[in-house]
C-alpha cells in the first residue's frame, strides 16, 4: 500500500485554517501562536540531514512569518519569496533561540532578483521540489547526504553556497552568521568548509556534479554549471567529526532518482507501521500527515555525539522535551523499536556523562538553557520507554533518575519541599512516585525509600478550598487552571483533595467550557492584552498547545469517560485538518500531531506510568506494528461522526475496566474492539 500518498508535507507550515468550532470546541482559548510551524524539507524518518527552502521566515526558516508568540502570526511580503535552499531544519518548535538553515545554496542568474516566489512547488516524503525563475529546483536526501538537482532554462547560470548562514533572515533583525569560517577549495569540483555554529564545530563538504567551484569576495562558494549541460548536481555532507569524515560521506553511492525513490520507500514502510481503514477519505491525509510530522524528529546522528563522544547511538533535537514527553516519545516506542532504544541510550548518556538530564538539548553546546520550563522530563522518557517494554536497564536507569534529582538546582524541591513553579514540583513528584514504584518491582528497596517521600509533596501545592493549584506560582505557557488537570501519580488523592468526583467534574466543566459562552479567539498578533483577557477565563488552550492536553483523560479517574469522548472528539474534528493551516498550534517536534494519531487510534498514554488510556477512536480499524514485533488490531464498531462515546471495550476478548490498559500488556499485542454509540 503506498502511505505516502496521504502525505501532504506541507501539512502545518502555514498559519491556521481551522474550521469554524461548534459546541464545547467554540468554549476554548488559543494562548500560543495560531501556526504549526511545520517544515516541508525534504527528509528521511528521523533524519539527520534535511534540504528545504529558505526564505528566512521563522521559525524553520520556511514562509512569510514573522517571530510570533500568541494570536495570528505576523508576515513579511518578502518572505513569499525564496533566498535559497539550506541544511537542517527545527520542526515546528517555537522561540528556541537557534533555528539552525546552514549552508545555503542559491541557484541565479545575474539578474535575478535576491528572493524568487517559488512556483509549481511540490513535496513528497523525502522529496522537494519548486521553479525559481526558470530553474527547476530539487532535493532529496540520503542517511549521509542531502542531494541538489537544478535544471536551468538557459545558460549562464551558477550556484552560489554560502556558509556564513546561520538561523533565520528577518527584516530589522540582524542575521545571525558563524564563527571560525573557513572555506577552501578542495579539489576543482569539491568544496570544504569549517565553522562553529552554536558552540560546536561543523564540517561541510560539497561535491560538484556539472560544474567546477570557485570563491568569490565574499567568501562563498561559486558553481558555473557546464555549457549547454544546463544540469548541475551537488552532494552535500555535514558532520561533527571533522573534515576527513565529510569527504568519506561524499563518497557514499546516491544517484538523485535513485535517491528520491530510496526515500519514498523508506518513508512508506515506516508509514505503514500503522495502517488504518477510515470511514471518511479525509481523515487519510490528516491522519497520515500528522504520523509523517511524529517522524520527523528526533533526528539520528547515530556516532556524531558532541555530548559523550563514542561510536554508539545519539539522538538529537529534543527542542521541546517539555512537548514530546508526553505524546510524541511514547509514539515512536510504541511502533519503532530500534529509534525508542536509541533515544532512551542517548539520554542514560547524557545523564551519566552532564550529571542532569537537560529539559532540551540539540545541535548547541547549551544544554540548559530550558531550565525553566520543567524538570525532570528525562526521567519520564526513560520510565516511558522501559514501561513500553524497550531494552532499558532499570538498575542503569534509576541511577541516572536518582542523580538528576539530587542535582543542586533541585535543592528546592529536595530539601525544602517548594519551587519557584508549582509545576515544577508536580513533574518532581510524579517523577518519583513512578520511579519508586520501578524500583520495588525490581527489588531496589533502598532507592524506592529515597523516592517516596518525594512522591508525596505533590498536595502541599494544591488549595483544598478551590481543588484547585493555589496561585502563588508562575506558570509556564498557561495558568493554574491548565496545570490543575493533569494526571497525577495517585489520582484517587487528587480527586479526594478535590471534595470528590461530583466536585472534580464540575471543575472538570468550568474548565472545559461546558455551559458557557463561546469566545473569540484572540488575531492581533501586537496586542496581548486580548489573550491576558482570555486567560482569565482560566479554560483550555484547546489543543493549542500541549500545556493541558493531558487534562480530558482526567475525567476517566472520576466515571466520566463520556466527556473525555465529547472533548476528545470535538476536539479532533474542529482543531485538526487538512492542509498548511491543519495544525492548530506549534506541533513542537511532534507534540501535536502524534496526539492526533492517538487519538485517532483509541487510545491516550499516561507519561512515565504504566497506563493506557481509553479514547475515543476515530476510525474504523488500525493495524499498528508494534515494538515488541508483535501486531495490535484495533476494530470499531459503529465508527463515524456522531457515534462518539465507547459503550464497551475489550481486549483480547476482555472487558477493559475503567477505560484503562496497561502498557506492558497492550506492547504483547491482540486485538481491541470498541463499541461505539451516539449516546
Amino acid at each position: 500500500m503506498d502511505f505516502c500518498k496521504f502525505v501532504n508535507v506541507f501539512h502545518g507550515c502555514g498559519e491556521i485554517e481551522l474550521p469554524e468550532p461548534k459546541g464545547i470546541a467554540a468554549r476554548w482559548f488559543f494562548i500560543k501562536a495560531g501556526c504549526g510551524n511545520t517544515s516541508p524539507a525534504a527528509s528521511l524518518p528521523f533524519s539527520r540531514l534535511t534540504a528545504g527552502p529558505y526564505s528566512g521566515g521563522y521559525p524553520t526558516g520556511y514562509g512569510d512569518h514573522m517571530p510570533n508568540y500568541h494570536s495570528r502570526p505576523p508576515h513579511f511580503p518578502e518572505g513569499k519569496g525564496l533566498l535559497g535552499f539550506s541544511h537542517l531544519h527545527q520542526s515546528g518548535t517555537g522561540a528556541i533561540g537557534y533555528y539552525y538553515n546552514y549552508a545555503v545554496v542559491t541557484p541565479r542568474y545575474a539578474d535575478s532578483p535576491l528572493r524568487v516566489i517559488p512556483t509549481n512547488e511540490k513535496a513528497q516524503p523525502g522529496y522537494y521540489s519548486a521553479n525559481l525563475n526558470g530553474i527547476k529546483c530539487e532535493l532529496t536526501v540520503t542517511k549521509r547526504l542531502a542531494l541538489h538537482r537544478y535544471t536551468f532554462d538557459k545558460d549562464e547560470g551558477e550556484i552560489l553556497i554560502d556558509f556564513n548562514n546561520n538561523g533565520l533572515n528577518l527584516p530589522g533583525q540582524s542575521r545571525k552568521t558563524v564563527s571560525g569560517l573557513k572555506v577552501n577549495l578542495y579539489e576543482e569540483s569539491i568544496v570544504t568548509a569549517g565553522a562553529e555554529i552554536e558552540g560546536v564545530k561543523i564540517y561541510f563538504a560539497v561535491k560538484a556534479v556539472g560544474g567546477t567551484f570557485s570563491l568569490d569576495e565574499n567568501n562563498r562558494a561559486v558553481l558555473r554549471p557546464k555549457k549547454r549541460e544546463r544540469i548541475a548536481q551537488l552532494r552535500v555532507a555535514l558532520t561533527v567529526k571533522g573534515h576527513e569524515k565529510a569527504l568519506e560521506d561524499l563518497k557514499t553511492p546516491a544517484e538523485f532518482d535513485s535517491a528520491k525513490q530510496a526515500a519514498l520507500d523508506e518513508w512508506n514502510r515506516y508509514l505503514s507501521r500503522i495502517e488504518i481503514k477510515a470511514y471518511d477519505d479525509r481523515i487519510y491525509e490528516i491522519f497520515y500527515s500528522n504520523l509523517y510530522h511524529s517522524m520527523v524528529k528526533p533526528a539520528n546522528w547515530h556516532g556524531e555525539s558532541f555530548i559523550y563522544g563514542g561510536d554508539g547511538p545519539f539522538m538529537l533535537d529534543f527542542n521541546t522535551l517539555w512537548d514530546m514527553y508526553k505524546t510524541a516519545l511514547p509514539l515512536i516506542f510504541l511502533i519503532c523499536k530500534k529509534e525508542g532504544e536509541n533515544i532512551a541510550e542517548t539520554l542514560l548518556k547524557v545523564g551519566e556523562h552532564l550529571g542532569y538530564l537537560p529539559n532540551s538539548f540539540g545541535l548547541n553546546a547549551q544544554y540548559d538553557v530550558s531550565r525553566s520550563q520543567a524538570r525532570m522530563l528525562g526521567a519520564y522518557v526513560l520510565l516511558t520507554a522501559y514501561r513500553f517494554g524497550l531494552e532499558v536497564d532499570p538498575k542503569r536507569m534509576l541511577k541516572v533518575i536518582i542523580t538528576d534529582l539530587l542535582t543542586d538546582d533541585k535543592e528546592d524541591f529536595t530539601l525544602f519541599g517548594r519551587c519557584k513553579s508549582h509545576t515544577w514540583l508536580l513533574d518532581m513528584s510524579d517523577a518519583c512516585a513512578y520511579a519508586a514504584k520501578v524500583a520495588r518491582e525490581i527489588g531496589e528497596d533502598e532507592t524506592a525509600r529515597l523516592l517516596e517521600p518525594h512522591a508525596e509533596k505533590w498536595t502541599r501545592v494544591y488549595d483544598k478550598n478551590t481543588g484547585l493549584l493555589d496561585e502563588n506560582s508562575s506558570f509556564y505557557e498557561g495558568t493554574l487552571y491548565n496545570y490543575s488537570f493533569r494526571q497525577t501519580a495517585d489520582m484517587e488523592a487528587r480527586i479526594a483533595l478535590a471534595g470528590g468526583e461530583e466536585r472534580f467534574v464540575k471543575l472538570l466543566d468550568d474548565f472545559f467550557g461546558f455551559g458557557k459562552p463561546a469566545v473569540k479567539q484572540p488575531t492581533d498578533p501586537y496586542n496581548y492584552k486580548s489573550v491576558e483577557e482570555g486567560m482569565k477565563l482560566g479554560r483550555f488552550e484547546g489543543f493549542n498547545n500541549e500545556s493541558d492536553m493531558e487534562a480530558p483523560f482526567s475525567y476517566i479517574f472520576a466515571n466520566r469517560h463520556d466527556r473525555t469522548c465529547e472533548v476528545i472528539r470535538g476536539g479532533m474534528k474542529y482543531m485538526f485538518t487538512k492542509g498548511r493551516g491543519g495544525i492548530p498550534g506549534n506541533n513542537d517536534t511532534g507534540g501535536l500531531s502524534s496526539y492526533y494519531v492517538w487519538c485517532a487510534l483509541g487510545l491516550f498514554p499516561v507519561a512515565g506510568s504504566d497506563l493506557i488510556l481509553i479514547a475515543s477512536p476515530f476510525v474504523k480499524s488500525a493495524k499498528i506494528k508494534l515494538s515488541s514485533g508483535k501486531e495490535l488490531c484495533i476494530k470499531v464498531n459503529n465508527a463515524g461522526d456522531n457515534n462518539i462515546y465507547v459503550k464497551k471495550a475489550l481486549f483480547n476478548g476482555r472487558e477493559i475496566k475503567n477505560h484503562r490498559i496497561k502498557a506492558c500488556e497492550l506492547i504483547q499485542g491482540g486485538e481491541i474492539v470498541f463499541d461505539m454509540s451516539d449516546c
